[in-house]
């Protein structure tokens, strides 16, 4: 990736977080993170995701395929469809 996008990329994540920061719901949403079922909920998903092979982010998992990588959105689109179609013809 050239290094002006990803300092695009960079700057449109600074850019969110500081129109989240200064939005009213920034201090609930900071404190309902902190809480322990979220902090426990956050834990269990970390453990699963490595337990499934994880490996990084982002990572997408269709059913147990496992996609890495924004690029490979289309193919989690694609798997989606497949995984669908074959559903409703095993219920046809």
């Amino acid at each position: 990736m050239p290094a002006a996008n990803a300092a695009a990329i960079w700057y449109s994540v600074a850019d969110s977080v500081s129109m989240i920061s200064g939005s009213a719901g920034c201090d609930r949403l900071i404190a309902r993170a902190q809480q322990d079922d979220v902090k426990k909920k956050l834990i269990d998903n970390t453990q699963n995701a490595v337990a499934r092979g994880e490996f990084g982010s982002p990572t997408f998992f269709v059913g147990d395929e496992m996609f890495f990588g924004k690029d490979k959105l289309r193919e989690v689109e694609d798997e989606i469809v497949e995984q669908l179609s074959a559903a409703q013809r095993r219920t046809a």
